[in-house]
């Protein structure tokens, strides 16, 4: 089983406010079980959370950014917020 070493950042106004290093397996549980972890930063205001691929070789593609601060990201993807919420 291929594994990939990760390295997950938090950034609230442009401020590095975590960072978690993992190694991932293919079905990506551990990187599942740190995005859970970090979930909160986005609902407790703007930011921006990395995901990089250390062993990725293209820098093009070495990097996952999302969130709801965008400055940072070169592609970002939004973030609908009332997707965080808790479900009844």
């Amino acid at each position: 089983m291929k594994k990939e070493r990760v390295i997950i950042r938090g950034y609230r106004d442009n401020v590095l406010i975590v960072e978690d290093r993992a190694v991932i397996d293919e079905e990506l549980t551990e990187l599942e079980a740190l995005a859970e972890i970090h979930a909160h930063l986005l609902k407790d205001g703007p930011c921006m959370i990395e995901v990089e691929f250390l062993d990725e070789p293209d820098v093009q593609q070495r990097f996952i950014r999302f969130g709801t601060d965008p400055r940072r990201m070169v592609k970002p993807l939004a973030v609908d917020l009332d997707d965080l919420k808790p479900k009844e």
